[in-house]
């Protein structure tokens, strides 16, 4: 058997359906920068890393307790009823995500640690667990159901703002949630910091991925819901519990550019970690994969036969100039690539050129299907331009060939002209644009390879990205100067 055969698979394009995805994770800055707290936004493109990011910190460890609950079935019809009716329309949804998150840190530490039943914090937690919640492990999507709670002297005096113990409604009489709510939720902080002190533990941590789960359009309600988290998460990081209870949010970066909400940017900047990729920090995550696979002394160049492909170009650069710098798009490519040499050879020791150019196909059909999921919930007809990127069969165009091709494409359902469909494209990195650099010098501006760069609508000479050279059956022969 050779090496390729020993290898078997580079990992599953998506981590939540691989197993062995923490056997071979590569720790990057963004592990530090959560760890440390020094961030809790994680900010990446779809197959950036984010979901193998909260795989990794559900593990347990000695210092904390963690959990990434899902939103996967998150009943956000419920969630959107939960509204502070008193607050504005962007941060109406503050109290409900502030209370989730302090029922939370208060369940996964009775559910991970051993306590002693005897202190009144754990006492506490577990009485208003159980009175809601009938036990101490609440799912996510049940937290904000019920429309009052049983209030124990365990954690509130006597009095609990004017009102007394006993039965307290949760929510109004139009279904949103009642502003004082904020003071149990506050109480709820204190106690969750309270038992994490007697259990030893120094922090808290949820995790909150899966926000774009089973959506298909970003009305301005989902908006509302998702900036609440997001202020809720950092109303409680910035707040004395902050140093103890740690939510953490991860956001699609399409996402998190629809968003607008004050203080943004400020988030953005200090309080943000961008999941961005390149060709070096890629290869060290396929070299880890390969030593995990077959020992410490092997990596890249143990598996690839050193041959320069055509126009001069090594295999690495072949690959991964046709990815957007995303981890699951080497990772779908090398997986070609192993089945197109297996298939040649079971005691294949290295790829060749072959096997790299078999791969292209298949990949790009790949390629085409994860646009379809990004660009088809807000453009359903986006395919009518790479049908005009195929008439006109080059990967290298002018615009005003594209805007003559692809409005001869255009159905009368199609929303967009040729120049708002060209700056979509551009937003998901299927067209780049030709831009002058330094002393005469021109190069291909991409938005996955230069996110700062921006849509230049009076560039004159576009670029189809490589990946779909195959599926739109392009040819490189024509390069504009």
């Amino acid at each position: 058997m050779g090496l390729l055969a020993k290898i078997g698979t580079f990992g599953d394009v998506s981590a939540e359906d691989d197993d062995a995805v923490l056997s071979y994770f590569l720790k990057t800055e963004a592990v530090g920068r959560i760890e440390t707290g020094s961030c809790y936004a994680v900010i990446g493109r779809k197959g950036s890393g984010k979901t193998a990011l909260t795989k990794f910190f559900s593990q347990p460890r000695r210092e904390y307790v963690t959990t990434s609950p899902s939103l996967r079935d998150y009943p956000w019809n419920l969630h959107a009823k939960r509204k502070n009716l008193g607050a504005s329309d962007i941060e109406s949804y503050v109290s409900a995500w502030r209370y989730l998150i302090a029922v939370k840190a208060n369940s996964i530490l009775l559910e991970q640690r051993r306590l002693p039943t005897n202190t009144d914090a754990q006492r506490a937690a577990r009485d208003f667990l159980n009175d809601n919640y009938g036990g101490i492990s609440p799912d996510l999507s049940d937290i904000l159901k019920p429309t009052h709670l049983r209030i124990s002297k365990r954690i509130f005096s006597p009095k609990f703002a004017g009102m007394s113990l006993g039965s307290f409604e949760f929510t109004d009489d139009a279904g949103g949630i009642s502003p004082d709510v904020d003071a149990i939720t506050d109480a709820l902080l204190k106690n969750a910091t309270t038992l994490a002190s007697t259990a030893g533990v120094d922090r808290i941590c949820i995790h909150f991925d899966e926000l774009d789960q089973g959506l298909s359009h970003l009305d301005e309600k989902r908006k509302e819901m998702i900036i609440g988290l997001i202020l809720a998460v950092r109303s409680i990081r910035s707040g004395k519990e902050g140093k103890v209870i740690f939510p953490v949010f991860y956001i699609r970066t399409d996402i998190w550019d629809k968003l607008r909400f004050s203080d943004k940017n400020k988030i953005a900047q200090s309080s943000a970690v961008y999941l961005e990729w390149d060709a070096d920090t890629l290869l060290e995550m396929v070299e880890e994969r390969i030593r995990v696979k077959l020992g410490k002394r092997f990596g890249w160049h143990s598996v690839e036969d050193e041959q320069l492909m055509r126009g001069s170009q090594n295999k690495w650069s072949h690959i991964v100039s046709r990815t957007f710098f995303r981890p699951r798009d080497v990772i779908q490519f090398l997986n070609h690539s192993l089945s197109a040499a297996i298939k040649m050879s079971n005691d294949a020791g290295w790829f060749i050129n072959e096997d790299i150019q078999a791969a292209r196909t298949p990949y790009s059909k790949y390629l085409k299907q994860e646009l379809d999921d990004e660009i088809g919930p807000h453009w359903e007809q986006w395919t009518e331009a790479l049908q005009a990127f195929s008439e006109l069969a080059t990967v290298t165009l002018s615009k005003d060939d594209f805007r003559a091709a692809y409005n001869r494409k255009k159905t009368s359902k199609n929303p967009y002209d040729s120049d708002e469909a060209l700056e979509i494209l551009y937003g998901f990195s299927v067209v780049g644009y030709r831009r002058g650099i330094g002393k005469g010098g021109s190069g291909w501006v991409f938005q996955y390879s230069d996110p700062d760069a921006g849509w230049d609508n009076a560039a004159s000479k576009l670029k189809v990205h490589l990946g779909l050279k195959e599926i739109a059956k392009l040819r490189e022969e024509r390069e504009l100067k």
